[in-house]
C-alpha cells in the first residue's frame, strides 16, 4: 500500500503525537528558557536561604546547647528527648511593630511538600523540580497541569499516586527522604513550629520571604510552558483524530520541522474521519511559539476545519 493511500489508525495516531510531544518539550522557546532559569535559581535560593536558617536557628539553639541535650538523652533515654530534625520554622522580625493589620513572623518551609498558594498544591514544586527524573520514569509530571479544573478525575489521582511513590512521600523515604535530609536543622523543642517562634533580623526575614516568593515563581513557569505546550497538543490531537491518512500526518510534522520514519509507521492501518489541512495547522503552532498575533491565524484555521468537515 503507497504512502497516499496509508490510513492512520489508533496506534500510529498515539506515536506520532508522542514524537510532536518530544518535539515540543525540547524545543527552545521563551517558556523553555524561562523555566531552566528558574530552576537553576530556585536551587540558588534554596542554598541560600537555608544558610540563613541556620544562622537564625543555631543562634536560638547554640550547638553546644544541643549536644548536651543530646548527651543527656544517651544518658537519660526519652526522659529528656527535646531535640529533633526539622525542616520547617516560624520566624519573627524584631525590628518592626506589629499592626493589627501586619504580623512580624512568617511560616518558612523547606520540604518538598511545603503548601503553595494560589493554584498550586504541595506537590507542585517537587514535580516541577524533578521533571526529568518523573519522565524518565514513564510518569507525568503535567498531571496537575492537564487536570487543574478537575483534580477528582479517578486518572489524575492514579497518576498523582504514582508520582507520590516514585518520590517517597509516603514514607517520607527516597528522593523525600534525601531532600528532607538536606535541608534539616536541629531545634530544641519537639512542639509544633508555630509554638517556638524564632527571632531574626528584617533583612533575613525579608530574604526569607524572597525565596518562599522564588519558589511559586519557579512552579508558575513550569506551569507556563507546559500550558503552552498543551494547548499546542490539544489541536494536534484533534487533527490527528481528523486525519485520514498517514501522508496527512506526516505532512504536518515535515510543516513542523520533524522527520518521520515512514516505514514504521506503515506496520498498521486503520480508519478516521475528515481532514485538517496540515499546513493551516502548522502555522498555528508556529506563531504561537514565535510569540506573535495568532488571533487572525486561529481564525484561518478554524475556517478551513469547518470547511473541510463540510465537504467530508
Amino acid at each position: 500500500m503507497t504512502q497516499s493511500k496509508l490510513r492512520l489508525n489508533t496506534d500510529i495516531r498515539k506515536k506520532i503525537g508522542g514524537i510532536i510531544l518530544s518535539h515540543f518539550e525540547n524545543e527552545k522557546t521563551t517558556e523553555l528558557e524561562n523555566y531552566t532559569t528558574a530552576k537553576e535559581d530556585i536551587t540558588t535560593a534554596y542554598n541560600t536561604a537555608f544558610k540563613i536558617a541556620s544562622n537564625v536557628v543555631g543562634r536560638a539553639y547554640p550547638k553546644n546547647d544541643v549536644a548536651t541535650l543530646q548527651t543527656f538523652k544517651k544518658k537519660y533515654g526519652n526522659a529528656v528527648d527535646v531535640v529533633a530534625k526539622d525542616s520547617c520554622f516560624h520566624f519573627a522580625n524584631t525590628e518592626i511593630e506589629t499592626t493589627d493589620d501586619e504580623t512580624n513572623n512568617e511560616h518558612f518551609d523547606f520540604k518538598l511538600d511545603a503548601s503553595m498558594s494560589g493554584r498550586f498544591n504541595s506537590q507542585d514544586f517537587s514535580v516541577a523540580y524533578f521533571r526529568d527524573e518523573l519522565k524518565s520514569a514513564g510518569l507525568n509530571p503535567e498531571i496537575n497541569v492537564q487536570h487543574q479544573d478537575n483534580r477528582s478525575n479517578p486518572h489524575h489521582t492514579q497518576e498523582l499516586d504514582k508520582i507520590k511513590k516514585f518520590l517517597g512521600f509516603s514514607n517520607e523515604d527516597g528522593i523525600y527522604g534525601q531532600w528532607k535530609d538536606k535541608y534539616s536543622l536541629d531545634v530544641i523543642g519537639t512542639s509544633y513550629c508555630r509554638s517556638r517562634t524564632i527571632p531574626c533580623s528584617a533583612n533575613e526575614f525579608d530574604q526569607m520571604k524572597a525565596f518562599k516568593n522564588a519558589r511559586q515563581v519557579f512552579v508558575q513557569s513550569h506551569y507556563t510552558w507546559a500550558e503552552a505546550i498543551q494547548k499546542d497538543m490539544r489541536d494536534i490531537t484533534l487533527a490527528l483524530k481528523d486525519y485520514k491518512y498517514v501522508k496527512d500526518a506526516i505532512d504536518l510534522c515535515g510543516a513542523l520541522g520533524l522527520d518521520i520514519n515512514e516505514n514504521e509507521l506503515q506496520r498498521t492501518a486503520g480508519v478516521s474521519l475528515t481532514i485538517y489541512q496540515p499546513e493551516n495547522l502548522a502555522s498555528l503552532i508556529k506563531s504561537r511559539r514565535a510569540k506573535q498575533d495568532n488571533k487572525s491565524v486561529i481564525e484561518q484555521f478554524k475556517k478551513a476545519r469547518q470547511s473541510a468537515v463540510a465537504t467530508h
